[in-house]
């Protein structure tokens, strides 16, 4: 039996498609979306920040990605994110960013992304 042989564009069609998909970009984060930012604490595995986001818009936000920066006495201890989903308009997400491994006394968060309900 001989090697089965593939065109090069057929080869690379799976890639090209991971390609563009990663490529597409989340929309950006809405005045109206409104983040908070709890106390941070540490725990013996790290530095742990409660966030929340309130959403002000008229339609349920599928996913927001929140990223903080976290430092140390001034000094940069690591960033860590975190991704709240189906935040229901007029509703608030919440949840914890978990940075591993520092001890942290202060962080500074943003939303970095947000993607549409699906529905």
């Amino acid at each position: 039996m001989g090697a089965r042989m593939t065109s090069p564009a057929s080869a690379l069609a799976p890639a090209t498609l991971l390609l563009v998909l990663a490529a597409l970009p989340a929309l950006a984060a809405d005045p109206a979306l409104k983040l908070h930012q709890g106390d941070i604490f540490t725990d013996p595995v790290g530095s742990v920040m409660q966030v929340s986001i309130t959403n002000g818009t008229a339609a349920t936000i599928g996913s927001a990605v929140v990223t903080c920066a976290f430092t140390a006495k001034g000094k940069a201890a690591g960033s860590a994110s975190t991704t709240i989903f189906n935040i229901v308009a007029g509703a608030k997400g919440e949840d914890q960013v978990h940075l591993m491994g520092a001890s942290a006394d202060a962080a500074s968060c943003t939303i970095t992304a947000t993607t549409p309900a699906t529905n």
